[in-house]
């Protein structure tokens, strides 16, 4: 049985979000695309500080070295699109190679370390990124502020349904071993509340894509977030702590709080993709 604790924790942590993180990242999503780009760098300075102070233990000021592979993977957003010279995953496979050298020279005795820091410029280098090329996509094409910022507001509105789902109808565990708390229920219900906002919030302030596009781009950013949300788990579940961080004073770490957006928006610029070529 669950301490209450544990629960009210939850709790906070969600109002956490509400109250500070997502303001924040919708006024910085109304400025210009270099003001969007810093903001995504200091999300990924932070949450990959806190990564990899769950792997390198004791930490010590040299491990900021790793910090680097994630950041070359966000200079490329810097460069103007669509004409940059090279692809995203050209500074995609260099981080992975500066990675490399640096556990080469640092932990070479330490195979164990290997995958979970060349997964670090993937994870908190390539994700983050997609923020910047969502800006940019919505100058580029005028796409709107509202269609920029529906992934942000359909992943909090999916993780608050699934939440509260979970809270008054959860049953049935969805993955006990990463995510005790997690249902099934709340996540149907976190679905369901989802799909129905993101066409009542496309039909009012998206009239370029249709009531199904909007639907089927909120189903995908909420499933997408769930997939994240999981994942993160799994990682503080494989390092054996129940937080990333104490950085955010008692409701977790910064990473805590965005796993799930770090994959809910590379997802749905994706998708936006794809519906636009059918």
């Amino acid at each position: 049985m669950e301490k209450s604790g544990s629960k009210d924790k939850g709790f906070w942590g969600r109002l956490l979000v509400w109250l500070l993180l997502i303001p924040l990242t919708l006024a910085t999503a109304a400025g210009p695309i270099w003001v969007v780009a810093i903001y995504a760098l200091l999300w990924i300075c932070v949450a990959s500080f806190e990564y990899i102070r769950l792997y390198l233990k004791p930490f010590k000021v040299y491990h900021l070295l790793f910090i680097i592979s994630p950041i070359i993977v966000w200079v490329y957003s810097f460069f103007p699109q669509p004409s940059h010279p090279f692809p995203l995953s050209f500074y995609l496979l260099l981080a992975v190679c500066v990675q490399f050298l640096l556990w080469l020279s640092f932990f070479n005795s330490e195979p164990r370390l290997l995958l979970p820091l060349l997964f670090l410029p993937f994870y908190l280098g390539f994700l983050p990124t997609h923020f910047v090329l969502l800006k940019t996509e919505s100058v580029n094409k005028v796409m709107g502020y509202a269609w920029l910022v529906f992934p942000f507001v359909m992943n909090w509105v999916n993780d608050t349904a699934a939440y509260f789902s979970g809270k008054l109808l959860g049953r049935h565990r969805l993955s006990p071993k990463l995510s005790p708390r997690k249902t099934i229920e709340g996540l149907v219900g976190g679905l369901v509340c989802t799909a129905g906002l993101g066409v009542g919030f496309g039909l009012l302030f998206i009239r370029d894509q249709t009531w199904w596009q909007n639907g089927v781009l909120a189903l995908a950013v909420g499933l997408s977030g769930t997939i994240g949300d999981l994942l993160e788990s799994g990682i503080k579940r494989e390092r054996g702590v129940k937080n990333t961080s104490n950085i955010l004073a008692g409701h977790g770490g910064f990473l805590d709080r965005i796993d799930s957006l770090i994959f809910a928006v590379p997802v749905y610029y994706y998708f936006y993709i794809i519906l636009e070529m059918l």
